[in-house]
């Protein structure tokens, strides 16, 4: 029995999406990332750091601060935190890791009043779980789009 052209169109979209989704999610020599959890945060904030695809312990610190910070390595990651101390003013600060011979850094905000000692958590532990996460949707999103297409060639005209 032959597929129906609207459906084979369907599962050949949904393939090469799914294609492109495992590809874009293991890169063969991916570079350190760093994520802070949270990004934003007052005195007494508790900062967690997660460098992706660090396979050692890394080192960490907060520029024009006396604050550094170690990250043990955790499978293929260095994970540490930091909190945000009474000498740091508010505004933007550069977080920069040194992994090996890699470093990488992002920014944090400092605000003002005091924040809790205990700080944020995270919704997506890894790099490579945010991209799977955002490829499953953009999968789900071209299917449904696809059955709305199928569902309106059936209509005919009066």
């Amino acid at each position: 029995m032959r597929m129906p052209l609207p459906i084979r169109g369907m599962l050949a979209a949904l393939t090469v999406s799914a294609a492109l989704v495992l590809t874009a999610a293991a890169p063969a020599n991916a570079a350190v990332t760093v994520t802070l959890s949270p990004t934003a945060g007052a005195v007494g904030t508790r900062v967690d750091v997660l460098a992706s695809d660090c396979d050692q312990d890394a080192t960490g610190d907060v520029e024009n601060t006396d604050t550094s910070f170690k990250l043990p390595k955790n499978n293929n990651n260095a994970q540490g935190s930091f909190t945000v101390t009474d000498k740091m003013k508010p505004g933007s600060y550069t977080v920069t890791v040194t992994c090996g011979s890699d470093t990488a850094s992002t920014k944090f905000t400092v605000t003002s009043g005091t924040g809790a000692a205990t700080g944020g958590g995270s919704t997506a532990s890894n790099a490579a779980t945010a991209v799977l996460w955002t490829g499953a949707a953009a999968v789900l999103a071209a299917a449904a789009g696809l059955w709305l297409l199928k569902r309106r060639s059936n209509v005919t005209a009066a």
